[in-house]
């Protein structure tokens, strides 16, 4: 009896193992998916820094890259269902300076703003999954999507 106790724990243990990496693979897109996607209007396009990735449950993860200046951007953060909120904060890469942070809207998931000059930027997002227990047995990873649409500043005045 004791043997085949670990006979199927060990299967269990070495098939969440190997699930792991699966996993991970789907949420390669998880950006372009129906939960990161929002009616944003037409001038917008994708930005090339969209990304997707697992993240671990309040562990904080860095993202950097550059917003180039002139341009009009929307940040749309998402996550899996019942992982929500998403903790996320942009931050100026050289001074460190938080630019913005989400925590101080209830952790709304997308914020548009102008970037007049070029820069690089931290994205640091934590998924706070306040609905999930680990000592449940609950999966403790989840998707993310950074979902980033940009386009050309108008031009106003006469």
């Amino acid at each position: 009896m004791l043997k085949q106790i670990v006979k199927y724990s060990l299967l269990i243990f070495i098939s969440l193992y190997a699930l792991n990496p699966i996993h991970a693979q789907m949420c390669s897109g998880f950006h372009k998916s129906k939960a990161c996607r929002h009616n944003f209007p037409q001038a917008f396009q994708n930005y090339g820094q969209s990304r997707s990735a697992m993240l671990e449950i309040n562990k904080t993860f860095e993202y950097k890259f550059v917003l180039y200046g002139k341009k009009d951007f929307i940040f749309i953060v998402c996550t899996e269902s019942n992982y929500e909120p998403v903790h996320f904060r942009i931050l100026d890469a050289e001074t460190k300076e938080t630019i913005y942070d989400n925590a101080n809207e209830n952790y709304i998931e997308s914020i548009g703003f102008t970037n007049e000059n070029t820069r690089s930027v931290i994205l640091e997002i934590t998924l706070l999954a306040e609905r999930v227990k680990p000592e449940d047995g609950s999966e403790t990873r989840a998707c993310v999507g950074i979902n980033i649409i940009w386009r050309k500043v108008p031009r106003v005045g006469f």
